[in-house]
């Protein structure tokens, strides 16, 4: 799967967030989606996950057999910036959710979410309360949400905003991991995170309108 943006602008009310602008994300690859604040990077994310359709230009999601089809957020796990857990619940009931949102029992469920979280390095914390989990293993708890849910793309808006630097490190270690079987994006300026990825993709202010 790939992810294709041709000549596309998008515009909130009389404002030109984005003009002008084209892209390809890969599958198995970890894509660093860069520029300053304000530049439109969570916009963006959120037109290629379907939630924003474009003022102009297409975004088009390709199979591996070259058959274009619109983005959808059917296909698309979220990684929101900051902590969107549950704060009473464990840490494996939050990436139940994930896991159960695609439709599987109880049992495959519980499963694929204790693998998600041996697969980002937290599965010693699945019973532990959200709310006594570091920052960064609160941030590695959603990615295996996201990873549990089997989605095929998975985006992430500025994921290491407020983690120190040997946390910022492990986070990019797992999304390093993650890249082998999933679309991966994630919107930052860290970095650490941009030198960890195997391309990046940047929104200079030249893509915005006046």
């Amino acid at each position: 799967m790939r992810l294709s943006i041709e000549e596309v602008g998008l515009r909130y009310g009389k404002v030109d967030v984005l003009t002008g602008f084209s892209a390809r994300f890969e599958d198995h690859t970890l894509t660093a989606l860069t520029g300053p604040s304000g530049s439109g990077k969570t916009t963006l994310l959120a037109a290629m996950a379907g939630y924003l359709q474009p003022s102009s230009g297409t975004i088009r999601l390709y199979s591996d057999e070259g058959q274009p089809s619109p983005p959808t957020p059917a296909l698309v796990a979220w990684v929101p910036q900051g902590s969107n857990a549950l704060s009473g619940r464990t840490a494996l009931d939050n990436v139940l959710l994930g896991a159960l949102s695609s439709g599987r029992t109880m049992t495959d469920a519980v499963a694929v979410a204790t693998a998600a979280l041996e697969r980002v390095g937290v599965a010693h914390r699945a019973g532990a309360a959200a709310k006594t989990l570091s920052g960064g293993e609160l941030q590695r708890v959603a990615f295996a949400r996201a990873l549990a849910s089997d989605k095929p793309i998975i985006f992430a808006d500025e994921p290491t905003a407020n983690l120190d630097a040997d946390s910022t490190d492990q986070l990019a270690h797992v999304l390093e991991a993650l890249r082998s079987t999933r679309l991966l994006v994630v919107a930052t300026h860290d970095p650490i995170l941009i030198e960890a990825a195997q391309t990046a993709v940047s929104l200079r202010p030249e893509h915005h309108g006046h």
